[in-house]
């Protein structure tokens, strides 16, 4: 990580040393491809531009761009008034949409009105983040504060949104509620013992050195932690509250000790099968790190935890994992109290 910043620097101050004096980004669309390293687009004005496609044919990128692709081209304009178009991106707004609507397609059409629910919550959820908690980050307040509060108003619209707004699901919310106490305690306490500083990745670095002071690495850490848990939290809550429920419809004349114990080994396999969950999500997302590491042969196993941000995704994923477990009992618990009620 020491490493890192200085390049990280020598990056940001890069056009200093070129000459350039302002970068300008502009939307454009594909009018030809002249060869693996020019095309040709045009602006929304009709202004026509040659740009050049740096790295798209190498080193792993391929966007294979054609007539008609909108693109983003980035113009760097020099201390002599000369300038230099590169493409930046594609834009993928358009596939974005479609994604979506594909994806609210089949929630409504095997969700019913509980998957119509299900994304009105998702826009709530989505709402909240950037109308509310990231702001508020930005601006200065205590990350973790505003995540949980942030949280807890996030689980209470969608559960009764999501479930319906009865008594059952209040409970849920409930032992939501408690698993995200659980959260926070087991990220304070397993981000201290790991000696965690949050600045293991670019993005943090990034982050903190163009904050001017605002952002605190180590409460961004624990909000990405507690975010990560708070729809498994759901998930455990509501499933133990349903199992519960089913479990004591079926044999009215079981008592809570039995109840209890019936839910929990439900309530087990579910633990078994999050936890593998949560492990595969993050393995998924840290795939390249993975394969960098065993495809050099002088890092040992042990050296290679040993990095923070190798042990930065365990911490992780143990601490949301270790409130989820102790989710499953309470919830089951709680669920009973209000069932024989």
């Amino acid at each position: 990580m020491k490493k890192l910043i200085p390049i990280l620097l020598i990056l940001f101050a890069l056009p200093a040393f070129v000459g350039a004096q302002a970068t300008s980004e502009i939307e454009a669309v594909v009018i030809e491809v002249i060869n693996d390293q020019q095309i040709i687009a045009q602006d929304f004005s009709g202004n026509e531009y040659e740009a050049l496609l740096s790295s798209t044919k190498t080193d792993g990128y391929d966007y294979n761009l054609k007539a008609g692709d909108k693109v983003y081209l980035q113009i760097i304009e020099f201390s002599d008034n000369t300038e230099q178009i590169y493409f930046g991106d594609v834009n993928r707004l358009a596939g974005l949409w479609w994604i979506f609507i594909i994806f609210a397609i089949l929630a409504i059409a095997i969700g019913r009105r509980g998957g119509l629910f299900a994304l009105v919550g998702l826009m709530v959820t989505i709402a909240i983040l950037f109308g509310w908690v990231f702001p508020k980050i930005i601006a200065g307040a205590d990350p973790v504060l505003i995540v949980i509060l942030g949280a807890v108003v996030i689980l209470g619209v969608n559960m009764h949104l999501t479930h319906g707004f009865r008594k059952a699901t209040f409970i849920a919310f409930l032992s939501t509620v408690v698993g995200l106490v659980f959260v926070l305690i087991f990220s304070y306490l397993f981000v201290s013992l790991g000696s965690l500083t949050g600045l293991a990745t670019e993005d943090a670095v990034m982050l903190f050195a163009g904050a001017s002071g605002l952002i605190i690495p180590k409460g961004i850490l624990l909000v990405g932690i507690i975010l990560g848990a708070v729809g498994v939290l759901d998930d455990i809550a509501i499933t133990q509250q349903e199992t519960v429920f089913e479990i004591g419809s079926a044999d009215p004349s079981l008592d809570k000790k039995e109840l209890f114990k019936r839910a929990m080994n439900v309530g087990r396999h579910h633990i078994a099968s999050v936890i593998n969950t949560l492990v595969l999500a993050y393995v998924g997302v840290a795939l390249p790190l993975f394969l960098i590491f065993m495809m050099n042969d002088t890092i040992s196993i042990t050296r290679f935890l040993n990095e923070e941000f190798v042990a930065e995704e365990i911490i992780r994923t143990l601490a949301g994992t270790s409130a989820l477990i102790l989710t499953v009992p309470i919830a089951t618990w709680f669920a009973i109290l209000i069932r024989k009620r």
